[in-house]
C-alpha cells in the first residue's frame, strides 16, 4: 500500500514533467504556431519560409506523441492503478493550469518569433515583435 503511494506521488510528478516538456509544446503548435504560420503567410508570402516552419512543428510533435504514447503504455502496464491515477493527475493537473494560455496572446507569439527567427525575414520580424510588445497580435506590420 505505500510503495503503491509513493509510486503514484513518483509517477504524478513524471506526468507533470511530461506534460510540461512534451505534451504542452504539442498543444502550442496546434494552437499558436499554426494559426501564427498560417496567418504570417498569408499576408508574408515570400518571406516566411512556412514549409520549414510545418516540418518542425511535424517533426517535433511526431517526437513527443511517441514519447507520451510510450510513457503511457509503460504506466498502464507496470503502474497500477495507484499509479495510473498519480500519472494522469499529474497530466491533467497541469492542463488545467495552462489550458487558459495555449493561444495566440504575447508571450506565445514572441516565443514563436524567436524560435522560427531564421525562417522569418529579419526586418520583417524585428517589426513583428516591435508590434506584438506593443501589444498588437494582428501581424500587421508595413515594411
Amino acid at each position: 500500500m505505500v510503495l503503491d503511494i509513493v509510486i503514484a506521488i513518483l509517477l504524478f510528478v513524471a506526468g507533470a514533467l511530461l506534460y510540461t516538456f512534451g505534451i504542452l509544446r504539442v498543444l502550442l503548435i496546434l494552437f499558436c504556431g499554426v494559426p501564427l504560420t498560417r496567418k504570417l503567410k498569408g499576408l508574408y508570402n515570400g518571406k516566411v519560409a512556412s514549409g520549414a516552419i510545418y516540418l518542425k512543428f511535424a517533426y517535433t510533435a511526431a517526437l513527443w506523441l511517441v514519447l507520451t504514447a510510450a510513457a503511457t503504455v509503460i504506466v498502464v502496464s507496470w503502474g497500477g492503478d495507484y499509479g495510473l491515477f498519480g500519472y494522469l493527475g499529474g497530466i491533467l493537473l497541469t492542463l488545467a493550469t495552462t489550458i487558459g494560455r495555449l493561444g495566440v496572446n504575447e508571450r506565445n507569439a514572441l516565443s514563436y518569433l524567436g524560435a522560427y527567427a531564421r525562417y522569418i525575414d529579419k526586418d520583417l520580424r524585428r517589426a513583428l515583435v516591435e508590434r506584438v510588445q506593443g501589444g498588437k497580435l494582428d501581424m500587421k506590420v508595413y515594411l
